[in-house]
């Protein structure tokens, strides 16, 4: 795929250290676990987090306001996600964060999307 996620450095107040943060695939996960969502799949010095994107979110977001988001915009939208939570002390590793409605929506329109 051509979207990329530059890896970035962020400081975790739960995790009590920097930690590296590599964007690693987008993927739909409806058939994979029945969330009705798209992950976005990051390594945090190693170690698995997923942020999971509401696909009734993005469904909405294309009926009601008319847009559609590519990858590389939801793959952004998610590291932007994954940051703050970790900024905020968060302990990410090894989890799925869940991102739909008006949280998802705020970051969208930080990052000039919608």
């Amino acid at each position: 795929m051509s979207y990329i996620v530059t890896p970035f450095e962020v400081t975790s107040k739960g995790l009590g250290a920097p930690v590296k943060v590599h964007f690693v695939h987008l993927y739909p996960a409806i058939a994979t676990r029945h969330s009705d969502s798209i992950d976005a799949v990051f390594l945090l010095d190693g170690q698995k987090a997923t942020v999971a994107i509401s696909c009734a979110t993005l469904a909405e977001l294309r009926e009601r306001d008319g847009k559609s988001l590519t990858d590389q915009q939801l793959a952004d939208i998610a590291a932007l996600y994954l940051r703050r939570t970790l900024q905020q002390g968060y302990e990410a590793t090894d989890a799925e964060l869940f991102l739909g409605g008006e949280k998802f929506r705020a970051l969208a329109r930080e990052l000039a999307y919608i």
